[in-house]
């Protein structure tokens, strides 16, 4: 049993009053991060991070959001929650209000607790939560395009959770049924770029989500399999530009031609835990740019 205690917390005057005014993250350092269970195809417990590389890659990502105009703020990690370097996971966060995630996999759902509390001393007024025995939610499948959330199920997220997210937050929720275990979360095979382009790999879809997903997005961007693999949609959008840990020179040019820059933010040792850019930053209000 982990006690949430205030020293996990980082306090920043007000955060959820300014959610308005430019892009803010929450990032969750990587004192305790590791490989300890697996949870998903690319967990593998004899592949460990290095834990210099991962504070290294960490101040760099921290670094390169910064540089782009985000502000973000820091949360202290907990010994035996391995996986809370990924704080995407442990709410939905939008208009200064948040829905806390209930995780399916026991190893992390002491996660969603500290989430919870650091944004509540933050500012944030907390939603009425999943209640629901055979419902769980995480942030990593939920995202905003245009007016809608768009949000997965399949693997991590249940369908049942959307309904329950449309009405606390009185919004329409586009569901994608997810089918690729490698791609577990939305977030890795959908990202939105502004109200009329997305970066989207359709082949982490059934057919009929696809379709739903190209009538509703008018420019998308399709990426290989391979470049999903790479977690090239598990990227962070800040005004016109996008950090990605990986892209590929077609995908760069798609982007640019775009009017997008790409700023590229090495998170090898984060990888190897099946976590990219989008997974380790929680976004602090859904939907801006």
């Amino acid at each position: 049993m982990h006690n949430v205690e205030k020293s996990t917390l980082v306090a920043a005057d007000s955060v959820s009053a300014r959610v308005g005014s430019g892009r803010r993250f929450l990032l969750c350092r990587p004192s305790h991060f590791d490989v300890t269970f697996e949870i998903n195809p690319w967990m593998n417990r004899e592949n460990r991070p290095d834990r210099e590389r991962s504070f290294s890659e960490w101040e760099g990502l921290r670094q390169a959001l910064e540089g782009c105009g985000a502000q973000t703020f820091a949360q202290d990690s907990v010994e035996g929650l391995s996986d809370m370097v990924f704080p995407a996971d442990i709410a939905v966060v939008r208009g200064g209000r948040f829905l806390r995630a209930k995780f399916r996999h026991e190893e992390r759902r002491a996660e969603a607790a500290y989430g919870a509390a650091w944004l509540t001393t933050n500012g944030f007024a907390e939603l009425e939560p999943l209640t629901d025995a055979e419902a769980f939610l995480e942030g990593g499948d939920v995202l905003a395009f245009a007016d809608a959330l768009v949000a997965g199920h399949g693997f991590r997220t249940t369908r049942s959770a959307h309904e329950h997210m449309a009405a606390v937050f009185q919004s329409e929720v586009v569901s994608i049924q997810l089918r690729d275990p490698r791609l577990y979360h939305l977030d890795m095979s959908f990202c939105p770029l502004d109200s009329r382009t997305a970066i989207m790999a359709p082949s982490a879809w059934d057919e009929k989500s696809r379709k739903r997903v190209l009538d509703l997005v008018p420019d998308p961007l399709v990426v290989s399999e391979a470049e999903a693999m790479n977690f090239s949609a598990n990227s962070v959008v800040i005004g016109k530009n996008v950090v990605m840990s990986a892209c590929s020179d077609g995908l760069a040019a798609a982007l640019e031609a775009r009017g997008i820059t790409v700023v590229v933010s090495s998170i090898g040792e984060f990888l190897k835990a099946g976590g990219g850019i989008r997974c380790m930053t929680l976004d602090l209000n859904l939907g801006s740019r």
